[in-house]
């Protein structure tokens, strides 16, 4: 079955038919689906969401699957995904953005002028530009939950408990609660990690540990609260949030991976993301939870410079300087805080062989992606658990799904 659908995709790439609009369309829904279901049944994830934009409208949202392979829970178009690093753009440069327009932000000024604490270590000297464009030598992440846990596998004091107290009040899994300083101590280790060649790319999430912090100390308001109030409010996404247990069943919610690690369990409604769920599940680098269409009116804002429904959320002079490459002259491929497309012109290149230079998104660990391509007046939102049941799942990628999708999209 397999060979067949594949045999099936490769045909309709090559085919070159002047279709009216209505067979286009039909065009798009079946080669979507083949490709989506070809990912099923190669167990790169057990269900999904694709939303296709284009010209003015969703010409395809639809839910595939079910949460998990034994077939139980379909997965419907309101089911909420961890969204991983897509949480990248969508909280944390956002957020970002609009603190750049508020507070004229110089994006060459050093960071340690608005966090001093980092002046006195070796990113004193990291500017905006560099952090937002993966070019500031920070090392790319540090796996936290390797310091949790004594050899005897108990938790270490002043780390976790598995009943909550003042001490330990914030909850970050169905039995674990963190202890209430945890976040300065993950903090100080950013402050402390090595540099790496500055100016050379290095993807790179610990900038966006920061800015929380960033926003708290400019606005007074807290990170979800100034997102809630410059952009999700506005828009009126009803199904996007940070720890979504707050306000969803848990059966709206797609579990991502059984843990055997950190959390010990199943982790579903909880942020997937470790270094994230410790500092409390709402953060700059992961920890948004949303279904496909809470995602689109974001996309439709930056797909229209900054205005959505005559509403500027944001100046388009801002939406064209983060998303259009930061170094044009080097090799790294990144805007500021937005993924680019491979200056490569490799047969493979990424995300895809048709998205323009115009293009930008990001996608996620656990299997999710978004990309908007103005030429096209176009974008894509997919969303999946590709983690479960192990990280070790990597099929999705093997594949090439959410590439193939995009062109899809884009050439229909």
């Amino acid at each position: 079955m397999y060979k067949i659908i594949c045999v099936l995709i490769v045909v309709f790439f090559g085919l070159n038919l002047r279709l009216n609009a209505q067979e286009k369309n039909k065009d798009l829904h079946f080669i979507a689906d083949s490709l989506v279901e070809m990912g099923i049944q190669n167990k790169a994830f057990p269900g999904a969401q694709l939303l296709i934009y284009k010209k003015d409208s969703v010409q395809l949202l639809k839910s595939y699957g079910y949460h998990t392979y034994d077939s139980i829970v379909k997965v419907k178009n309101t089911d909420l995904y961890d969204l991983a690093s897509v949480t990248k753009i969508l909280a944390g440069t956002l957020a970002f953005m609009k603190l750049y327009e508020l507070y004229d932000i110089d994006l060459n000024e050093r960071v340690s002028e608005y966090l001093p604490y980092l002046k006195r270590s070796n990113k004193k000297k990291s500017s905006f530009k560099q952090v937002l464009s993966h070019s500031s030598g920070w090392i790319p992440y540090i796996a936290h939950q390797n310091f949790v846990r004594k050899k005897n596998g108990k938790f270490k004091s002043r780390t976790l408990k598995t009943n909550q107290t003042k001490r330990y009040p914030t909850q970050i899994s169905d039995s674990l609660f963190v202890f209430k300083n945890y976040p300065k101590k993950i903090i100080r280790r950013i402050r402390k990690t090595e540099i790496k060649t500055v100016g050379q790319y290095l993807y790179s999430g610990l900038w966006f540990f920061l800015v929380p912090e960033l926003t708290k100390q400019l606005s007074g308001l807290s990170f979800e609260s100034f997102l809630k109030l410059h952009f999700y409010n506005p828009l009126q996404l009803q199904r996007l949030s940070f720890l979504p247990t707050r306000y969803f069943p848990k059966n709206e919610i797609v579990p991502t991976e059984y843990d055997n690690l950190f959390r010990k369990q199943l982790v579903q409604g909880w942020v997937h993301d470790e270094a994230a769920a410790l500092m409390g599940g709402i953060n700059g680098n992961a920890g948004l939870f949303a279904n496909a269409s809470s995602i689109a009116p974001l996309l439709e804002l930056l797909l229209n410079k900054g205005s959505y429904n005559g509403k500027l959320l944001l100046k388009p002079e801002t939406v064209k300087l983060f998303t259009q490459r930061a170094y044009p002259e080097s090799t790294n491929r990144r805007g500021l805080g937005f993924d680019k497309p491979s200056v490569s012109e490799d047969q493979d290149a990424y995300p895809s062989n048709l998205a323009s230079p115009s293009s930008f998104g990001h996608s996620g660990f656990t299997g999710t992606f978004v990309w908007v391509d103005p030429s096209e007046a176009c974008f894509i939102i997919f969303l999946s658990n590709r983690v479960y049941p192990s990280r070790e799942q990597r099929a999705l990628y093997e594949l090439g799904i959410r590439g193939k999708l995009l062109d899809y999209a884009l050439q229909n």
